[in-house]
């Protein structure tokens, strides 16, 4: 908990640095964040029972761009170190190793907010990237997956510039069982299956520093 905490801390501070050194005109109307919480996951079935990966604190963090007024394209980093067991069908549990969880995303923010001088306004986000699931022991190897997000949270201004952001997400990692694609005298259009065979959902807290005017 206390080597979290620290990171969080270091991240806040670089973004806090970077602020006061990035030109305004070069980032004009973007925001940097750094966040801190929690991350919990569901049981995936396997063959030989559950497989169980245990929440865990997480910290990331991201910038983001104005495209318009109350809409943000943003990038953005979530990163976790956790441990997976293997809870078998006869009742026994199997320990295995740490793993590091990375999640990779682009997506899009849209705040709810009447003007610019609002000081506290909530928002809903959607991204969509890649997973990296990182075992620490050297006899296994990486595995990526494509996933997607879907959140809701507040930001809450404290000066023109700088502000706290609280954010719940839902995280899905997603395998493929399926695609096809079809053409007609219309054109040609593409269809994939897939399904989110592991869930995951974090809740966190940070800053963030927003450039420019």
């Amino acid at each position: 908990m206390h080597s979290i905490l620290y990171k969080l801390l270091n991240i806040n501070l670089i973004l806090i640095i970077l602020s006061l050194f990035i030109s305004n005109k070069t980032f004009a109307q973007a925001e940097i964040f750094g966040f801190g919480g929690y991350e919990v996951a569901s049981d995936v079935q396997v063959s030989q029972g559950d497989l169980n990966v245990y929440s865990n604190p997480n910290y990331g963090a991201g910038i983001s761009f104005e495209v318009e007024r109350g809409l943000q394209a943003e990038l953005f980093w979530i990163g976790q170190q956790t441990y997976m067991e293997l809870k078998r069908y006869n009742g026994l549990t199997e320990p295995l190793f740490d793993i590091g969880i990375h999640y990779f995303q682009a997506g899009a923010v849209y705040e709810f907010r009447q003007n610019s001088k609002q000081k506290a306004f909530p928002f809903t986000s959607f991204s969509l990237g890649a997973t990296l699931f990182s075992p620490v022991d050297v006899d296994f190897s990486e595995e990526w997956r494509f996933s997607i997000t879907f959140g809701v949270g507040g930001k809450f201004y404290l000066s023109d510039k700088v502000g706290i952001r609280l954010q719940t997400r839902l995280l899905l990692p997603l395998s493929f069982n399926s695609a096809g694609m079809w053409c007609g005298t219309g054109g040609c259009s593409v269809g994939v299956g897939a399904w989110a065979t592991f869930v995951q959902a974090d809740f966190t807290g940070g800053i963030f520093v927003r450039l420019g005017k």
